[in-house]
């Protein structure tokens, strides 16, 4: 499996062989883990794109989103 990372001053994007990109969010800090993962379906019922996952911390900071191309 490929990992390309690329880092700006806004947040760090991770892409796993072109299916699979993964977003951080600048203010996440390093040390806050996944507590609670929604998928954007799950709110938004008539939604038809990729799978988009959204990534909180126990005290519900968004952490980072998960985009599934598949």
């Amino acid at each position: 499996m490929k990992i390309e990372t690329y880092i700006s001053k806004a947040q760090e994007i991770q892409m796993e062989d072109g299916d699979v990109a993964y977003i951080s969010m600048p203010q996440a800090q390093q040390d806050k883990k996944v507590i609670k993962s929604i998928r954007l379906r799950e709110l938004m019922k008539e939604y038809k794109g990729v799978d988009i996952v959204l990534d909180f911390s126990e005290d519900d900071e968004l952490l980072g989103v998960e985009i599934l191309a598949f």
